[in-house]
């Protein structure tokens, strides 16, 4: 007799298979500013619909109402807002049902620096992204397709060119990562900088994380080695000269490497080819710092943290044809193209730096 299946077990994966409501239920919440109202009126403080939609411009506020408090309600059992009882001015309904932020739902708004996770979460629901997961079954049935590209016949660096308010969101959302893992957890836990004198920072956008290390260290010298239509948006700063080429095609001597959030781009072919590259642009003291934020675990665990890292992986198939690695594949890597050493920082859940060296120390 086969394993017995309960309605509990239809209904956890009925759930699963409609997360995409949730998902937009938050965008939806976000772009009407919903959190930011709720901020507004004080630190613990609690919101009907009807208060929410008073600070909302709508055709039909009775009805809007009705309908923002469905919305809310699907965010408050999904730990994103705390609910409470108060009395209600229609002598029909002796109660009404307050909405209030909880700590998950402080992410989404402005903290003293101005971050939130918002630019996130609406990068992550915008319809070229769910259009391109739609294809993510093509990944088995033709592996040496893109999904990306199988859903927008260019990929995704192209699709972005023409598209300049999708990328300046994806900006965005590279800028809150870097801030959240770069600026709050790198910069405080890893002590490599202070030995380095010269750093190349090699695929760094527009400078501006190098900027912040060579604010911290300002013995320094910093260089931002991107392409030239990257170099030609980016702004100046103090301490970093910014130098147009293709990663691919070679690196300029140097005296040490950054790779924040590069490799795991690309497969395991351009990733051998971008390290091959360093290790030729290094003097024999050199070293390549390999900052990845979503390092795959050996062992699987159902947690937040498991799970953020295995999305992104799913991300990176869909879009580039690139993957989140475990410490020995991404060690294997530099192995395979010359480096005689790594040296492992573990900073927090799935973020790590990682040294290549040319010769031991």
């Amino acid at each position: 007799m086969g394993t017995q299946v309960s309605l509990e077990n239809y209904v956890s994966v009925w759930n699963l298979g409609n997360s995409i409501c949730i998902q937009m239920a938050l965008r939806a919440a976000i772009e009407l500013d919903v959190f930011n109202i709720i901020a507004k009126s004080g630190p613990e403080a609690h919101l009907t619909s009807k208060e929410i939609v008073s600070a909302i411009p709508t055709t039909n506020p009775n009805a809007a109402a009705k309908n923002l408090e469905r919305i809310l309600k699907l965010l408050s059992v999904n730990s994103l807002l705390s609910t409470s009882l108060k009395p209600s001015l229609n002598d029909k309904t002796p109660q009404e049902r307050a909405y209030g932020l909880t700590k998950n739902a402080l992410c989404l708004v402005p903290n003293e620096d101005g971050v939130s996770i918002t630019p996130t979460i609406m990068s992550g629901s915008e319809m070229y992204v769910i259009q391109s997961l739609y294809m993510l079954k093509h990944s088995v049935l033709e592996p040496e397709s893109i999904p990306f590209y199988k859903s927008h016949g260019e990929n995704f660096y192209e699709y972005m060119s023409q598209r300049p308010e999708t990328f300046s969101l994806f900006n965005k959302l590279m800028r809150t990562t870097s801030y959240l893992y770069f600026d709050q957890k790198v910069l405080k836990v890893y002590r490599g900088f202070e030995e380095v004198k010269e750093l190349m920072d090699v695929g760094g956008g527009d400078g501006s994380s190098l900027a912040k290390i060579v604010s911290m260290y300002p013995h320094i010298h910093g260089i931002n080695f991107n392409l030239p239509s990257v170099i030609a948006q980016a702004p100046k700063y103090q301490g970093v000269k910014h130098v147009s080429g293709d990663m691919f095609d070679s690196i300029p001597k140097t005296q040490s490497i950054l790779l924040k959030w590069v490799l795991h781009n690309w497969d395991n072919e351009h990733c051998k080819k971008i390290l091959r590259n360093c290790w030729e642009a290094l003097p024999e003291t050199g070293k390549v710092i390999v900052v990845e934020y979503f390092m795959l675990p050996e062992e699987l665990e159902n947690t937040p943290e498991t799970m953020l890292i295995l999305t992104g992986d799913i991300i990176m198939m869909t879009f580039f044809d690139g993957k989140e690695r475990t410490i020995a594949e991404i060690d294997n890597l530099a192995k395979c193209v010359g480096f005689i050493e790594t040296k492992i920082v573990h900073v927090s859940h799935g973020t790590y730096v990682i040294e290549f060296l040319k010769k031991k120390h």
